[in-house]
């Protein structure tokens, strides 16, 4: 019986031992790493906050620029530019006069709701009459 697994260096043909010293020379090299970077730790995370201003600053600079360069090609070929689309009209302050221009639409003053029921056999009757078919005749047969 053959084993296609890498669980056994017996049944690998050596292929796990590979994987095991990989493993080691991983942790070998972590324990090196794991000082070097404990002792530079301040210079590692200064260096990434400056690169993270960086390319924060470069990216809001290449978008200014970018709308620039666009409001300029749009005026030179009669198009309007994203922010004359965008940006709103100013508030202005208006007089409200106390009348409305038309009246409010209004319910009547009173509703009645009348709900009456027929008593069941009548009931069953008219329902009866209104279905047509097998369901029209649905009662009990007598034998």
């Amino acid at each position: 019986m053959t084993c296609p697994g890498l669980h056994c260096p017996g049944c690998s043909g050596g292929q796990s031992l590979g994987l095991v010293g990989g493993a080691i020379v991983a942790l070998v090299l972590a324990d090196v790493a794991v000082p070097w970077v404990a002792d530079r730790i301040w210079w590692i995370g200064g260096t990434i906050a400056a690169c993270f201003a960086l390319a924060t600053a470069a990216s809001m600079w290449l978008e200014r620029r970018s709308d620039r360069r666009a409001v300029a090609w749009g005026a030179a070929h009669g198009i309007r530019s994203r922010a004359d689309v965008i940006l709103p009209d100013p508030a202005y302050m208006t007089a409200v006069t106390g009348e409305p221009a038309r009246p409010a639409i209004t319910g009547p003053a009173i509703m009645n709701f009348n709900f009456y029921g027929a008593d069941v056999t009548q009931a069953a009757a008219v329902i009866r009459q209104a279905i047509p078919g097998p369901a029209g005749d649905a009662t009990p047969e007598k034998e």
